[in-house]
């Protein structure tokens, strides 16, 4: 109930006084474009957090800001359909749906652009990512940015025990009742719910981020090992505290350095010699 509360479906004020705001529904999907004039410099398409069951949240809106602003580029914010109305795969679909209406209007022509997420849309960002390279229909992204991604819905990785204790916000119970909200009769460990279940190989650049008390510590680091095995190009930061499901923007040097580094590669793929 509370992370329903605290999704906050239209931008922030200060996103609004930043920014060119435009409201599309792509199908069935609501999409808020910042600076879609800025399309030529290249695309944030940006996935939310919220655990399949709510977002897009305030931590979300400021993110996506904030690196349209630095890169002069556009952003598309996909408020991808949730539990309990709806369950996998509508979001998965929601997403493609979107990307494919892109290119089928000629918006992806030319144009580079990266897919981001943070927490369950870190995760949908994979899902995507690894399909989309299996077909020719929709240009592959340039780079991959994702911020504590879910990509065990199972929850089985090792490290879970170790902080769900001392993370009120990841705890099990909430996390494993919004999986079974979302994934209604599709087993959790489908790839296409649980990307770590799946083959990360050809994948493009990517950068993966975590707090080192998050509960998604563990299946993070296999990620990273997983792409690093598979020769794909991985930045990682790990930064202290709590990271994933951020309701609010946090703050801090580590946060500044991250988002540094984010623009960094974004700047590099969406140029003009990305």
């Amino acid at each position: 109930q509370a992370l329903r509360e605290a999704r906050s479906p239209l931008p922030p004020g200060h996103v609004l006084k930043t920014h060119a705001i435009e409201h599309e529904m792509i199908g069935r999907t609501r999409t808020i474009w910042l600076d879609e004039h800025r399309a030529d410099g290249g695309i944030i398409v940006f996935l939310h957090g919220g655990a399949y069951v709510s977002g897009p949240f305030a931590s979300d809106w400021a993110w996506l800001s904030r690196q349209v602003d630095a890169l002069d580029c556009a952003g598309l914010m996909v408020d991808y359909r949730n539990a309990p109305d709806h369950q996998h795969p509508v979001g998965r679909d929601d997403v493609e749906a979107v990307l494919g209406a892109l290119a089928a209007d000629g918006r992806l022509d030319g144009r580079r652009w990266a897919l981001a997420g943070q927490h369950s849309g870190g995760g949908l960002a994979f899902v995507v990512a690894r399909r989309l390279r299996e077909q020719g229909a929709i240009p592959a992204p340039s780079a991959l940015i994702a911020m504590s991604p879910w990509l065990d819905l199972e929850l089985t990785n090792a490290g879970i025990t170790e902080t769900d204790q001392t993370d009120p916000v990841h705890e099990r119970r909430l996390l494993r009742d919004a999986a079974r909200r979302y994934a209604g009769r599709t087993p959790l460990q489908d790839p296409d719910l649980s990307p770590l279940n799946a083959s990360l190989e050809g994948l493009p650049p990517v950068h993966l981020s975590v707090g080192l008390r998050d509960l998604f510590l563990s299946e993070v680091r296999v990620a990273k090992l997983q792409l690093e095995e598979n020769g794909a190009e991985v930045h990682h930061r790990e930064i202290n505290g709590r990271f994933g499901l951020q309701l609010l923007p946090r703050k801090g040097e580590d946060i500044e350095r991250l988002h540094r580094e984010q623009s960094e590669l974004l700047a590099r793929v969406l140029g003009p010699e990305g």
